[in-house]
């Protein structure tokens, strides 16, 4: 077992060697050690006997008038370190993509000390200042120290707690975006501070070469290959079923609206993504009903007032669609040059109104996945979580009755 110093000599050495090397002392030779990277819940760990490792403090501090003693991400570990003392584990996990952006692969520990519930407990009566006697007198634990009360000791009353260290763990592939602190596992306690002269080698941060980020807007519109569409037989079936998820396309887009101005986040995300599935499942339908028959389709473009859209007319049946969600093979398959149409100005009000439609929306559904076009293929994601209250909102069409 390491020699032990009392805790604020420990915490004294910490932040009165800032920018400096020191060698730091495990109670009881421990370390706890992450075996996995952070995915769901707390990583599974192991306990490895470590008596100690050697780091640079890059920062540390008193805060709060001298209660707590902090090292945010300040004590950097040389990469040998890292890796001998086995904190390396989990980033070596198959799960870690270490060439991903958003993958943080450093080597750093945090520290944290406080004498405040010491300080809670303890009465006038048990007030000592015993545990300073080793500190010099220009300490940063003695001169931070913020005589907050008229009647308060000049001097922490109450030793600090021995600092602890804690690992903030590297996320693995596909990890839940809001790890809700168990990404954050205390590996160890301080016992003692060794300053040291130098270090046979410096950290340095991890060097890996990230991807390059694309930070371009996600389409909003599907990916076609026209040569690779199956063309779709034009029926009343068909049609009525591209009508009817039309219409409850705008529905969802005024609900996802609703739902937004009414603080509920989560279920207009989940609006917004069941909308956006099912105009992509008209899109697709659109150019496989133009492949069928190029001939038969009548293609305008009209004015809406704040845009213009193309009109694609299948005998009862007519849909719209933005100049970008249509690949120019489509046009090249009708003969037209979509340059050379002439804006046509109409009236347009779309309706949202689903009461009159000739299917239910499931049973328009199963029409569209019987032909290949099924809209749960067109979600962006299964489920959407609330942030404040962590729930999950379904935004799959499967429960649809």
């Amino acid at each position: 077992m390491p020699e032990q110093d009392p805790p604020d000599v420990v915490a004294h050495h910490l932040v009165a060697n800032e920018g400096n090397p020191a060698r730091f002392f495990l109670k009881n030779s421990q370390l706890t050690i992450p075996t996995e990277p952070y995915s769901s819940g707390t990583p599974e760990t192991t306990t490895a006997e470590v008596s100690s490792f050697d780091a640079v403090i890059e920062q540390a501090s008193v805060e709060d008038g001298g209660l707590n003693v902090s090292s945010f991400g300040g004590v950097h570990l040389p990469a040998t370190e890292w890796e001998r003392v086995g904190l390396s584990r989990h980033q070596e996990h198959d799960a870690v993509d270490p060439h991903d952006p958003f993958t943080d692969m450093n080597r750093r520990l945090e520290v944290w000390a406080s004498r405040e519930d010491n300080l809670f407990e303890a009465s006038d009566d048990d007030y000592r200042f015993d545990h300073l006697e080793p500190l010099p007198d220009d300490s940063p634990l003695l001169t931070e120290w913020n005589d907050q009360i008229d009647d308060e000791p000049d001097r922490p009353p109450v030793p600090i707690e021995y600092p602890t260290l804690t690992l903030y763990v590297t996320h693995g592939e596909n990890a839940e975006t809001d790890a809700r602190g168990f990404d954050r596992i205390q590996v160890g306690t301080i016992v003692r501070i060794e300053p040291l002269d130098d270090l046979s080698e410096w950290p340095s941060e991890p060097d890996y070469e990230k991807r390059e980020l694309d930070i371009s807007l996600p389409s909003r519109h599907p990916s076609i290959d026209f040569g690779e569409l199956d063309p779709l037989i034009w029926s009343d079936d068909i049609l009525e079923a591209v009508f009817t998820i039309n219409r409850h396309a705008k529905r969802l887009d005024i609900e996802a609206d609703d739902a937004y101005q009414a603080n509920a986040g989560a279920e207009a995300r989940a609006y917004s993504i069941q909308k956006k599935a099912l105009y992509s499942v008209k899109t697709i339908a659109i150019h496989r009903l133009v492949k069928q028959e190029p001939d038969k389709v009548n293609v305008t473009l009209h004015d809406l007032g704040e845009t213009t859209m193309f009109c694609f007319d299948f005998g009862e049946f007519s849909f719209h669609q933005p100049r970008e969600a249509v690949v120019d093979d489509l046009f090249d398959t009708v003969g037209l040059d979509p340059s050379e149409l002439e804006p046509q100005s109409i009236d347009f009000e779309p309706s949202t109104n689903t009461d009159d439609l000739p299917k239910t929306l499931p049973e328009a559904l199963a029409t569209l996945k019987q032909v290949g076009l099924n809209a749960n293929s067109h979600l962006d994601s299964t489920s959407v979580e609330d942030y404040n209250f962590g729930y999950h909102v379904s935004t799959t069409f499967d429960a649809l009755k």
